[in-house]
């Protein structure tokens, strides 16, 4: 029991403890999942009323930053109470929420509003001895099983600190999925006796789908962790964080059969249900100096992700190929992994207000998970014994056994010479190692390759990638992985130059020179200009320019890196076939964006304007001109822009209010052309224009996105009541034009429509996506007394959603007269009212 209730002021023993939270928060090795909900994103701070006292005890009036924004506003004094030499205060929120029938899939993603509910809607104590500097603290928040979290934090300012914390947050996917499997969530998925693997029809498929009921597919991520952070000296500080994350539940996957909507290809495109259930182990430790002249950090990161499953199967029930259907499918799932990352930083401070500090890493990833069988498939397939292919004896080596190690040093300086001028530059060395021996090929048999779609291509009698060991007709597949070394140099130096009283002048130079293993070119350089201005020539403006300019380029461009992995790079393909031609792999105009010849022209625009005391207004203007020049097939160009303006106004401790809008849009055009599959009798032509890929058979298309945002929000405190309002708007309209030279740009007949037919008919695009939702919340909180008050609020949502993608998906997760089923019905447009009464009490 408290001794006694006083209003306290502790401003001095506040900031003490808040500044050794601060300083053992180590955002150095992190940002860790926020401890807050969809009820409170603040994690606690709404809770907290405005001092009446204002920004400073020297004026009640607002304050803005330097550069214009408003400072935010402090919170109110707590009410403290003494227990023994100890004092705490504290808040405790409960309450109950409701909603309607149906909480859809994007309005509660990370939510769980899922039925009406008592919730917690916050508890947060804290605890502080002035005598020592010790504090602690206890919040939590309850919406659901799903969606909770709490944290404990035990600590002495300028000594040590020591923090527990769980995390449980939902990540909803689909309300109106339908799974005709049994077993979802487990990593074997069987089918119900009313439908026979392998063996069953479209209509038999949509006949079960359809009288299932709507599902939820959901994850859920739940995480704990502790840390501790401690001043051993002075100057020397230690950090030890480790997490454990894990996430369980089920989300809709592929499991292909091959292509079911061409002509004759009697495949299956089937969505089904991937089983989660894994876990990350995370660790950083290190340890830090500072004094005078010296600061050095050397610390250890790493990270073990294990999989329960290493796969998952799955029965598919339609009819594919009379006698030769594969009956059972199999998808793999994330590799187990580790991850080790050794780095240190040493700095010195130099003369003339500067200092030089040296970064170095080493980083090792492995992968040594097991291997699935190339198959699950059972008995004949055609021709193709599957006896032979689905038990490990069939694998060359039973492990992944890849290993990536990333190496990094840096090194960087900055200079003030004279008063107004100073200089920085730096140069940095990354390297990347890129470890993998596996090879597609079977003991059992001496066959190179891999079976291709659970089985399909057996069933077309052609049963993997390459059907030698030594074939006179076969697809020359793919039979190791590719392995990508990199190496990066990195160069910059710049100056920045105060003008006078009002004005700075900036301007740093960049080159990176990229030397990328196994791609198109060796050798990639960057060079790029950096400009900036800022200026406060008048009181209440702050303006910021920054431009950038940058021309990427490199040496020779080559289509045929890519060999090494194919079967006919193989020595006992080049033995038996000394006289053979690679076919070719793609047309020679290709180039791939991150690599190819660019130009690019950035523009950033900011200004602040403290028109008053208690106002500011930001607006701000983003363009970004990338042009590759010369590019026939590829990316063409990449063009965004977006403006925004905000303001923020308190005109009194009692009374605050938001606003903002934004636009932003994008434009990608590439162009591409339709190729003629080549194989080991056929290697094709690789110029454009030839047989292989003929000018008609040219596209382009033109990938175009807007988006407008709009908010609103207002708080009014009178007496002993308060009122708030907020409202939010988003729209978002992507729209993908495209265009052909003739019907062969389409690539193959889709019966019954020739691909001329469907080339007279195309049109220009497809119907734009859209994605449009207003959201309203007014709430008000009324005082009972000192400690106790009521808080009831109302968000109203409207979501209206439109993605061609899904289109007919409403009326069945089953193609008509295809073997292609839907597991996820896809976004839903959506009306939903939640509702909520909370009881606040003081402690």
């Amino acid at each position: 029991m408290p001794k006694k209730s006083s209003s306290l002021r502790l401003p001095a023993l506040v900031c003490m403890v808040a500044t050794g939270a601060v300083a053992h928060a180590d955002s150095g090795i992190g940002v860790d999942t926020w401890r807050g909900n969809k009820l409170d994103p603040t994690g606690g701070m709404n809770s907290e009323s405005c001092d009446a006292d204002g920004t400073s005890w020297l004026s009640p009036l607002q304050h803005h930053t330097p550069t214009g924004n408003l400072y935010n506003c402090p919170s109110e004094s707590p009410l403290a109470h003494e227990l023994g030499e100890w004092l705490y205060y504290g808040v405790l929120q409960v309450g109950y929420t409701g909603i309607g029938d149906h909480p859809y899939a994007l309005w509660n993603r990370y939510a769980d509003w899922r039925g009406d509910k008592a919730i917690l809607g916050l508890l947060d104590v804290h605890f502080e001895n002035p005598s020592d500097g010790s504090y602690a603290e206890v919040r939590g928040s309850r919406i659901s099983e799903e969606d909770q979290y709490y944290q404990a934090v035990y600590g002495k300012a300028g000594a040590y600190k020591v923090q527990a914390f769980v995390r449980d947050m939902p990540n909803i996917l689909s309300t109106n999925a339908r799974s005709i499997w049994n077993g979802t969530g487990t990593g074997t998925l069987t089918l119900p006796s009313s439908l026979v693997a392998g063996a069953s029809t479209p209509a038999q498929v949509a006949a079960v789908s359809n009288a299932l009921p709507n599902g939820t597919l959901a994850v859920t991520r739940k995480k704990q962790g502790v840390n501790l952070s401690a001043w051993l000296t002075p100057n020397l500080t230690i950090y030890v964080d480790m997490t454990d994350e894990e996430r369980k539940g089920s989300r809709p996957y592929g499991g292909p059969f091959g292509e079911s909507w061409l002509p004759g290809a009697g495949g299956a495109v089937i969505e089904t249900v991937k089983p989660i259930n894994d876990s990350t182990i995370s660790l950083n430790a290190g340890v830090r100096w500072v004094d005078a002249v010296w600061r050095f950090d050397v610390g250890y990161s790493g990270s073990f992700y294990r999989d329960k499953y290493q796969s998952y199967t799955f029965q598919q029930p339609f009819l594919i190929t009379p006698g030769a259907t594969p009956t059972v499918g199999q998808m793999s799932t994330e590799p187990d992994n580790d991850y080790h990352n050794l780095h240190a930083q040493l700095t010195r401070v130099l003369p003339l207000n500067g200092e030089v500090s040296l970064t170095l890493s080493d980083v090792l990833m492995r992968q040594t998970d097991g291997l699935i069988t190339p198959t699950n498939c059972q008995g004949l397939l055609g021709r193709f014994d599957c006896s032979k292919w689905n038990t490990s004896a069939a694998l060359s080596q039973p492990n992944a056994n890849v290993t990536q190690r990333n190496q990094l040093a840096e090194l960087k300086a900055t200079i003030q010479p004279i008063k107004n001028w100073s200089f920085s530059s730096g140069i940095k060395y990354y390297k990347q190692d890129y470890e993998n021996h596996y090879v597609a090929y079977n003991p059992q048999t001496g066959q190179y390759g891999y079976v291709g779609e659970n089985g399909w291509l057996a069933a077309l009698g052609v049963p993997f990638s390459y059907s030698g060991p030594y074939p006179t007709l076969g697809v020359l597949g793919r039979v190791k992985p590719w392995i990508l070394p990199y190496e990066e140099y990195n160069l910059y130096g710049g100056a920045t130059w105060k003008v006078g009283d009002h004005d700075t002048l900036g301007a740093v130079y960049n080159f990176d020179r990229y030397k990328p293993g196994s791609r198109e070119r060796t050798r990639v350089d960057d060079n790029s200009l950096k400009l900036t201005w800022v200026d406060k020539t008048l009181d209440w403006l702050t303006l910021r320019v920054n431009y950038t300019w940058l021309h990427q380029s490199g040496d020779l461009y080559r289509q045929d890196v890519w060999d090494y992995g194919f079967a006919f790079e193989l020595p006992a393909y080049l033995a038996a076939f000394p006289n053979s031609v690679a076919p070719v792999g793609t047309v020679d105009a290709l180039r791939k964006y991150d690599i190819s010849d660019r130009k690019e022209n950035k523009i950033d625009l900011m200004a602040t304007l403290a028109l008053r005391n208690d106002l500011s207004i930001s607006a701000s203007f983003r363009g970004d001109y990338n042009v590759y020049r010369g590019v026939q097939v590829g990316r063409q160009g990449y063009f965004t822009y977006a403006m925004q303006i905000s303001a923020e106004w308190t005109p009194t401790t009692t009374d605050s209010f938001s606003a903002f809008a934004g636009l932003d849009h994008s434009r990608l055009d590439q162009a591409s052309v339709a190729g003629f599959p080549n194989d080991s009798n056929n290697p094709g032509c690789a110029p454009l224009g030839c047989e292989s890929y003929p000018l008609a058979d040219r596209w382009s298309q033109s990938d175009r996105e807007r988006n407008y945002s709009a908010g609103l929000t207002a708080l009014h405190r009178w007496r002993r009541a308060s009122f708030d309002f907020s409202w939010n708007y988003i729209y978002a309209r992507g729209h993908l034009f495209y265009t052909a030279a003739s019907g062969g740009a389409i690539g193959a007949n889709f019966a019954p429509l020739s691909a001329d037919v469907l080339y007279a008919t195309m049109g220009n695009g497809m119907a734009p996506t859209t994605y449009r939702v207003n959201s309203v919340t007014v709430g008000s909180t009324i005082a009972i007394n000192q400690r106790v008050s009521l808080r009831l609020f109302d968000n109203y949502e409207i979501g209206r959603i439109y993605d061609w993608h899904y289109e007919g998906l409403q009326q069945s997760l089953v193609v008509p007269n295809q073997n292609t089923l839907y597991t996820d019905g896809g976004p839903q447009s959506y009306k939903q009212n939640l509702v909520g009464l909370l009881l606040n009490v003081t402690l």
